[in-house]
């Protein structure tokens, strides 16, 4: 919702994002962003009046054109502000006065949708980000697995294919002939996306974006920022699986969420997540240590790779068969399994990282 010219006495409880802009190109943009996104917006033009908003806002976004007239208000500096325009020397000369970070359009039209989702004041779902340290460690499995249990839990969740190379997750979850939407049709998403759930295939309701098996997609990194923002805004969880790419999306995908990297315990695995580490630059990542007989020890791989372990996964062979069968690995997995994954849930959901 969109208010214009609202009395100062009206917006004291604070709104989602306030917008300061005259009539434009630049204010159309911005409003279009918070429509897509159902946030509880007020424009001001007047800036006599700009005071109780300002200080009560989520969210500030400062067309360029306004910058010289409000940074002439002297008003005291917050967080959250952010200038928007097409002109890069108007961003560079007011950005400092106004302690704001820049959104040059048009092609910071995806990074507009990001900053919105990520700082409203309306709950947003987490985001969780799902790696594989090495090959056959169960990343896309944990991914649809906690998808899953997610969904179960009420509200929905979303999965998200960001390998390109992973042959679509659908499979995983016995969905490849399920109708709708895959990245093929989504890969030209920027800036704002309303409701995709009419759109997607959806598994018991968890809404899937996977890759296709028609060819390779080189997926970027404004259309993943741009679906999963709508996804957080309609879903309790939003998971990616990002496989083991190292491409743009892949690091998009760790920027986005609580990033979870899946480890066997064993040398060569341990091997294979301190590269995945140091490449991707998961220095805030979690560890998830994939058991198996004679591994080692839960500390051994915390110490030996530098972070922490979140939680640990009992091997499950029932799982691969499962698979094969289409049968969802929530659904295929044994007892312990799930019970190993609704922790790992709980954790992520959380605000703050521990041990499952």
């Amino acid at each position: 919702m969109v208010a214009e010219g609202v009395d100062v006495a009206e917006a004291s409880s604070g709104r989602d994002v306030l917008v300061v802009a005259g009539d434009g190109e630049t204010q159309d943009v911005i409003l279009s962003a918070v429509a897509a996104l159902a946030l509880d917006a007020e424009v001001v033009s007047d800036l006599e009046r700009i005071g109780q908003p300002w200080r009560a806002a989520a969210t500030v976004l400062v067309a360029s054109d306004q910058a010289a007239r409000l940074a002439a208000r002297a008003l005291p500096r917050r967080d959250g502000v952010f200038l928007v325009g097409s002109d890069a020397s108007e961003l560079s000369r007011w950005s400092a006065p106004l302690s704001a970070r820049v959104i040059q359009l048009p092609d910071g039209g995806a990074w507009l949708g990001a900053v919105l989702s990520d700082r409203t004041s309306r709950d947003r779902a987490p985001v969780v980000t799902v790696l594989g340290a090495s090959g056959g460690v169960g990343a896309s499995t944990l991914a649809a697995a906690l998808a899953q249990l997610a969904a179960d839990s009420g509200g929905g969740a979303a999965l998200v294919d960001v390998d390109p190379l992973g042959g679509g997750i659908d499979l995983l979850l016995g969905a490849e002939r399920t109708d709708g939407w895959r990245w093929p049709r989504l890969n030209g998403a920027d800036g704002q996306v309303g409701d995709l759930r009419p759109y997607l295939p959806v598994v018991e309701q968890v809404s899937v974006v996977s890759m296709a098996r028609t060819a390779t997609l080189d997926l970027a990194r404004e259309p993943l920022a741009a679906i999963v923002g709508s996804l957080r805004t309609w879903h309790s969880l939003v998971v990616l699986d990002a496989g083991r790419s190292l491409g743009p999306a892949c690091r998009e995908a760790v920027r986005l969420g609580r990033v979870l990297l899946v480890v066997s315990a064993g040398v060569r695995g341990v091997a294979a997540a301190r590269a995945a580490v140091e490449v991707l630059g998961l220095d805030g990542a979690e560890l998830v240590l994939r058991r198996r007989r004679g591994g080692l020890a839960a500390d051994v791989v915390a110490d030996a790779i530098g972070l922490p372990v979140l939680a640990e996964l009992p091997e499950e062979p029932r799982l691969v068969a499962a698979a094969e069968l289409g049968e969802p690995p929530a659904r295929g997995g044994r007892r312990r399994y799930r019970a190993s994954v609704a922790r790992v849930l709980t954790a992520v959901r959380s605000e703050e990282p521990g041990h499952a």
